[in-house]
């Protein structure tokens, strides 16, 4: 989806935009899961922090980042 840099107009844009851009359905505030994640971690928090400055209160950041999962499903 959307990097950091473009997370905050990307929650920010109506429904219809959001989908015709990101080919997905918006994440609404109210998601009890709404997932960020990184290759490391530091994105995946700073896009947690923004969601939930934004609104999003169910907004997670999954900490071991996209290495944990890789090693786990590997």
């Amino acid at each position: 989806m959307a990097g950091v840099s473009e997370l905050e107009s990307a929650l920010q844009m109506e429904p219809a935009a959001f989908q015709a851009l990101y080919r997905a359905e918006k994440p609404k505030q109210e998601d009890e899961n709404l997932v960020f994640f990184c290759q490391m971690g530091k994105r995946g928090f700073q896009a947690t922090q923004l969601a939930r400055r934004l609104g999003y209160t169910g907004a997670r950041n999954y900490a071991g980042a996209y290495k944990e999962w890789f090693e786990k499903e590997g």
